[in-house]
């Protein structure tokens, strides 16, 4: 006699079975290596981060192979220049007091001492007077209130830091002896310095408020507080784990962009406390009907499933990244990738195990007033989506003609690369900068650096001439021509001032001016002999040119993933398709509103924007970021609606009860993530105020407009064609994205979900017996 044997239930269930079998272990197990690693990080030295205002020398750029070619036959001795601007508001350098002040603060700085190693040294070397150097190099402003003291800091690595650590409290001397004048300080370590404090006080100030925002949600779509700090302690014990990853990789790898950190809270929170509401939901839910080792097998093998998917498409669709040879937009992706990673992980193992412990302790403290149950799509998402599936034309029309009229203004999208003045001007080089540009509107620290080989050969010489006459002639550029030598003299850098900023479209003209005409013009002739480009303005050409031939790849790889995925999960090649274009319309509406915001300036005062340039690599990331988490909510309903469809259900039918009984769960996990997103907006720092804006716009266009209108609409437009697919791809297999559960739909015996909290979640697929039944993954 054969022994029927029952189906080997999902990897999920057996996982969080054997969490909450050994949930005292795994607990313990979970905090150590959580700690563990952050422990670690901060004992082999923390996170090293790169400066965030930085020239990358590497040979991939011309910029780069430009300093590569100068510094290969013996670097110069290394430094840094260092400006002091004064300016006196109500006189000139023509009035004896202010010279006299002037001729002081250049004296007092020539003065400056430092300890470097034990010994008394001079802090700045070379100082110039700006009173005593000639006219032409453009010391003094032409309307003469303003000068700059240059200086040049000698060393590099500790014996620069050294040397600078007297500037700060040096200037704050100075403009106690002289109240009258403004007086600041302008060099690219003193400035970085500054900008690595503002982005750990960033950091900290969004923890210190996105935690309670988060929850303050999570108690409104929970009603207890017990069910509502569950989710915080797996956010906070990621995050503490992905910030030691970082950390390790940046001690032992490479060192990480000075956003990897901010990156990792950003997308920590937002995932594990989502994945968690789905969990806990869940388990609530069947908890209500069930013994608990059912109810953490049900929660694991329905939503447990559903999160695996969810952030394995997250991960892989940030790892698109990989695509584009960056070291620091690599840091992030791992960063990122790891506190996903990290959140999936601990959602199946971790909340099990809290889960069995709490039991129906989750329910403790509970409000009585945001804990009354609510029937399955009675809430106004249901009232809404019944209204767009009477009028599904009209619907689709309107609301895609807004989400178009909010995506046009990316027609006007400038990318750019962060400078000094893009960040706030609490940052006394800011300040420095801004006072320069002001007082110096022909361009005062912008430069444009021609690297010449061979320049000590005689017939060079006149080649180099005649660059300097051709550059000088293009309007925006000006003198005087500063040219230095390599230690053996056989290399030349050229640099000419540019006005305006690193980013401005006119700029880029002249880099590719000199570059695509004056240079093969002027040195084509002479055989042997290299000149290649260089400067902010030129670097910041290349980074450009680097991302936007970059981008399409990783848009490839995104899009593809995307649709494999779902044509794996739903065997529909529509689906997939109309998935792709929803997602597409809400990325260019984000990518509209953060043109007219950051770019334009509409309603930049309310937001603390500095309007400006897109920073080069946020909208590639928004893409990347975006179609993962977006791939959780179309997941989660369209596996209901597949379920309703399956069971039974006309079309119709089945995508009304589907968007509508989803709507709780993704209602509060569309507003944590919103929330935290949002939070990053009110930060100082222009690049994460782009990033959390783009997110928040669109996670909050995909949860509403997206969901509620037009994913019902073209549904019901498409009917049955939703779900066609070409014979030719019968061969694909049919894997579901959730387990089985025998949650019974309205209208069969038992009872509802949706009862705790107002909260109701996606679940399984197909619960009756198909002759196509689905592998389990």
């Amino acid at each position: 006699m054969t022994r029927s044997l029952a189906p080997r239930p999902p990897w999920t269930v057996r996982v969080a079975s054997f969490s909450a079998a050994h949930r005292w272990p795994v607990i313990a197990v979970w905090f150590a290596a959580s700690t563990g690693l952050f422990g670690a990080s901060l004992l082999a030295g923390g996170t090293a981060a790169e400066n965030a205002i930085v020239n990358d020398s590497r040979p991939r750029y011309e910029s780069g192979r430009a300093y590569d070619t100068f510094n290969a036959s013996g670097r110069q001795d290394p430094g840094q220049r260092l400006f002091l601007v004064v300016s006196s508001p109500g006189g000139t350098v023509d009035d004896p007091s202010v010279a006299a002040a002037v001729s002081d603060i250049a004296t007092r700085a020539a003065a400056l001492e430092s300890t470097v190693d034990g010994a008394i040294v001079p802090s700045l070397e070379e100082v110039l007077d700006p009173l005593l150097a000639p006219p032409e190099a453009g010391l003094v402003s032409p309307d003469r209130s303003t000068v700059r003291i240059v200086a040049r800091v000698p060393g590099e690595g500790s014996e620069l830091d050294a040397r600078l650590a007297a500037v700060p409290s040096f200037v704050e001397e100075l403009r106690a002896s002289h109240p009258g004048f403004r007086i600041h300080a302008l060099n690219n370590s003193l400035a970085n310095d500054d900008i690595s404090r503002l982005v750990n006080e960033d950091l900290d100030a969004s923890l210190r408020t996105t935690i309670p925002l988060t929850f303050a949600i999570l108690l409104l779509a929970f009603g207890a507080m017990v069910a509502a700090f569950v989710p915080l302690v797996l956010a906070v014990t990621s995050l503490l784990a992905a910030f030691g990853v970082l950390g390790l990789y940046s001690q032992y790898v490479a060192p990480v962009s000075p956003y990897a950190g901010q990156l990792v809270v950003l997308i920590g929170l937002a995932v594990a406390v989502d994945y968690s509401l789905f969990m806990v939901t869940r388990f609530r839910t069947e908890r209500a009907r069930r013994d608990k080792p059912a109810a953490i097998a049900t929660a694991s093998s329905t939503a447990g499933r559903a999160v695996f998917f969810s952030g394995l498409a997250v991960m892989i669709s940030i790892a698109g990244l990989f695509l584009l040879d960056d070291p620091l937009f690599r840091s992030m992706a791992i960063g990122t990738i790891s506190v996903v990673f990290i959140s999936v992980v601990g959602s199946l193992t971790f909340l099990p195990a809290v889960l069995s412990i709490l039991d129906r302790g989750i329910n403790r403290f509970r409000l009585p007033v945001l804990g009354r149950p609510r029937e399955e799509g009675s809430g106004p998402w249901g009232r809404i989506v019944r209204a767009t599936m009477r009028r599904p034309a009209l619907s689709f029309v309107v609301s895609a003609a807004i989400m178009l009229a909010m995506a046009s203004p990316v027609l006007r999208l400038h990318l750019g690369q962060t400078d000094f003045g893009s960040f706030p001007d609490s940052i006394d080089g800011v300040q420095a900068l801004n006072l320069m540009n002001e007082k110096w509107p022909d361009g005062s620290t912008l430069q444009l650096q021609v690297v010449v080989t061979r320049a000590d050969e005689p017939a060079t010489r006149p080649a180099i001439d005649e660059l300097s006459r051709r550059i000088l002639a293009i309007e925006g550029m000006s003198g005087p021509v500063d040219e230095q030598r390599s230690r053996d003299g056989s290399v030349a850098m050229l640099s000419y001032v540019m006005s305006g900023g690193q980013n401005d479209l006119v700029n880029r003209a002249i880099v590719r001016e000199v570059r695509g005409t004056v240079v093969p013009e002027v040195f084509g002739p002479l055989a042997g002999v290299e000149a290649l480009v260089a400067g902010d303005a030129a670097y910041t050409a290349d980074v450009i040119g680097f991302y936007e031939a970059g981008m399409p790849l990783v848009f490839l790889f995104v899009l593809a993933l995307s649709f494999g995925l779902l044509l794996v999960a739903f065997h529909s090649v529509v689906i997939p398709l109309k998935a792709i274009l929803l997602n597409l319309l809400s990325t260019g509406a984000a990518y509209g509103l953060l043109v007219l915001v950051f770019q334009e300036g509409w309603a930049a005062d309310a937001l603390g924007v500095k309007p400006g340039v897109i920073e080069s690599f946020v909208p590639i990331f928004i893409f990347t970021i975006l179609f993962g988490l977006s791939m959780d909510y179309h997941v989660f309903i369209l596996t209901r609606i597949k379920e309703a469809r399956d069971r039974g259900l006309d079309s119709t039918a089945a995508v009304e009860r589907g968007i509508s009984i989803t709507a709780g769960t993704i209602t509060s996990a569309a507003a944590i993530m919103v929330a935290v997103f949002a939070v990053f907006v009110t930060l100082e720092l222009a690049i994460i105020k782009q990033l959390g804006f783009g997110l928040a716009v669109a996670v909050l266009l995909d949860a509403t407009l997206i969901r509620s209108v037009l994913l019902p609409a073209s549904m019901r437009l498409l009917g049955d064609w939703n779900w066609w697919m070409p014979r030719f791809l019968g061969w694909i297999p049919r894997v579901t994205i959730e387990g089985e559960s025998d949650e019974p739909e309205p209208g069969e015996d038992g009872d509802d979900e949706g009862g705790d909290g107002g909260v109701s979640e996606p679940d399984g697929a197909a619960r009756r017996p198909r002759l196509d039944a689905p592998a389990r993954v």
